[in-house]
């Protein structure tokens, strides 16, 4: 399968990356100039590298082109993991990447988009604990779940197939294989996944005929 990688130098992205080469799919790794990127000797030749911005509908369109699968692991960063921090990225960057990939899908013919969001997105927000809820009204948290509602709108709005799935407290280490979804998309304050996890979970779903659902919360702990 040749997949086209968006955020690909991102800390879900390496992973997925690496994880699809192990695969034996072909990977486009799509980053952000001047991002420094190198490719690893474990992902080999199954891998391509192409800079770019992409907030270039243009650009976006001519990576697009051919692939069998778009996968998006973009999302607002800020200057430092302060929650307050000011923002590194523009404060629509994954909404509006979203719909310059949704174009370059329907004009090239790619019909399958799998992308990362955020336990208690949009509709979600309830589910959050009050701390949670206070903390992404309050701080630039709150700017990258905005981003990811807006994304989400999105892919509802088109007429792709696709997935948006929302991991819930992100962390370092290696994958589990635990994985689970979380019915109805409740979550514990202390829930959480390895990113690898994450990355695995989306490539599983990527190598179904169709994706099991569109908007599943999962963790681990």
């Amino acid at each position: 399968m040749y997949i086209v990688a968006f955020g690909a130098s991102g800390q879900v992205g390496r992973h997925f990356v690496v994880q699809a080469a192990r695969r034996g799919h072909q990977v486009l790794a799509v980053v952000r100039a001047p991002v420094n990127y190198d490719l690893s000797p474990e992902q080999g030749p199954r891998v391509r590298q192409r800079l770019g911005d992409v907030q270039d509908g243009a650009f976006v369109s001519e990576a697009v082109r051919g692939a069998d699968v778009v996968w998006s692991g973009l999302g607002l960063k800020r200057k430092s993991g302060h929650p307050w921090a000011a923002l590194a990225s523009p404060p629509d960057l994954a909404s509006q990447a979203t719909g310059h990939i949704l174009v370059a899908m329907s004009a090239h013919g790619v019909r399958r988009l799998a992308a990362i969001s955020t336990a208690g997105a949009a509709e979600a927000h309830g589910k959050m604990n009050l701390l949670m809820r206070i903390l992404v009204a309050m701080s630039n948290v709150g700017a990258g779940y905005r981003d990811l509602a807006r994304m989400e709108v999105l892919l509802r709005q088109s007429d792709r197939e696709w997935i948006a799935v929302r991991p819930t407290r992100l962390t370092d280490g290696p994958a589990t294989g635990r994985v689970r979804v979380l019915p109805g998309g409740e979550f514990a304050i202390n829930a959480s996944i390895p990113r690898a996890d994450v990355a695995g979970y989306m490539l599983d779903q990527i190598e179904r005929p169709h994706f099991d659902l569109q908007l599943p919360t999962i963790t681990v702990t």
